[in-house]
């Protein structure tokens, strides 16, 4: 018994689907199980037959994500997130083969599971949009992007997030030291 807790105890936030033959991206993808705040979804396109985990499936939506530290996977796209992807992304008219290239925010909610009837856990794209965050080492960068085109914090905080309320700061002091 000691062996097992020495083994397995230290294994924590591990996915019970992660491994095994896996062939599209799901709830396992969630580092630690919590959002993944911006991920860039490249592509989407319509299949007439996907062979997902081992089965064939007919008439399925097909996501393709930028490269990412999560997931090298298509991702098999429920109604429910082609439903919340028009909504998020209105200049598509509903036909999400039109989106590339687009930031979203991916999170978990319950779900009814399509095997049992009984609930589960099921990977969403958020209603919350996905904004990159700025990083310390980013801030000269931004400061210079903002000045150029005119921006303020308030601008700057519309598109994207700080990684802390020090970098938030940092950016606010050298945008205001700008001369007269």
């Amino acid at each position: 018994m000691e062996i097992y807790r020495t083994r397995f105890m230290n294994q924590t936030d591990i996915h019970f689907r992660t491994g095994g033959n896996i062939t599209h991206a799901g709830i396992e993808v969630l580092p630690s199980g919590k959002d993944i705040e911006y991920i860039v979804l490249e592509s989407i396109e319509f299949k007439e037959r996907e062979r997902i985990n081992g089965r064939n499936q007919d008439g399925v939506w097909i996501g393709h994500f930028a490269p990412n530290p999560y997931t090298s996977l298509p991702w098999v796209i429920n109604s429910t997130n082609r439903r919340r992807l028009a909504k998020l992304f209105p200049e598509c008219e509903g036909y999400l083969a039109r989106l590339r290239n687009v930031a979203i925010r991916l999170t978990k909610e319950k779900t009814r599971d399509p095997q049992d009837g009984g609930e589960c856990w099921g990977l969403r794209v958020s209603l919350i949009p996905a904004k990159k965050v700025i990083q310390e080492s980013q801030i000269s960068a931004v400061v210079d992007w903002a000045r150029k085109n005119g921006l303020n914090i308030d601008n700057i905080a519309e598109k994207y997030d700080f990684a802390s309320n020090d970098v938030r700061q940092t950016i606010i002091d050298n945008l205001e030291d700008l001369p007269e």
